[in-house]
């Protein structure tokens, strides 16, 4: 795997807006996740882990989300044109790209390889409710997920209740009109 050769403890030492690594096989994305609470969170929208300017920008969770808490982690990246950073998330709009590609990895700096199943592809506005992380009850939470997984461009047999992990990967569609998310429920939990 490719970020075995990333020590994510020194990382963040360095970097400590650093909250782990995803990694998608057979699309290229490989990268570090970022989190700032500066600028509405939207810090890393044009800067790299170094805090650079960079057009790419960087992975980066929404803002308030806490990765122990959040019932939905929310990560954005750009749809560039060179297929970098989220760009090959549009190739899960594809059933048969899914069928062969079900899985995604977030590896954390206290030694965990998270396996998420992705459980469903949305093209939505960029103001939907896909975009919820905090539920005022369970039952707005379960309404919540029946809503998108009604909603999914395919059906992948996978849905999610309010006891799981959901980890959302949104990027943008459409010259910027739309947005094309994937979720995925968290599956798995190792030591590395």
């Amino acid at each position: 795997c490719p970020v075995a050769a990333v020590d994510l403890v020194s990382l963040r030492e360095q970097y400590p807006d650093v909250q782990g690594w995803l990694t998608i096989p057979d699309t290229g994305i490989d990268y570090p996740v970022l989190q700032s609470e500066q600028e509405n969170g939207e810090f890393y929208l044009k800067r790299n882990y170094k805090k650079e300017y960079d057009i790419n920008g960087s992975l980066f969770l929404q803002a308030d989300c806490k990765v122990s808490e959040s019932r939905n982690l929310i990560i954005y990246g750009h749809n560039m044109l060179d297929d970098s950073m989220f760009g090959p998330l549009l190739r899960f709009k594809d059933e048969n790209f899914w069928k062969g590609s079900q899985y995604f990895y977030i590896y954390t700096p206290e030694g965990y390889k998270l396996t998420y199943h992705i459980c469903g592809a949305y093209s939505e506005g960029p103001y939907s409710d896909i975009y919820t992380y905090k539920f005022g009850s369970d039952k707005l939470h379960q309404e919540y997920l029946d809503q998108f997984t009604s909603r999914r461009l395919y059906d992948t047999k996978l849905n999610p209740t309010i006891t799981d992990h959901i980890v959302t990967l949104s990027t943008c569609d459409a010259h910027g009109k739309k947005r094309f998310c994937i979720q995925g429920i968290l599956t798995d939990k190792k030591n590395l």
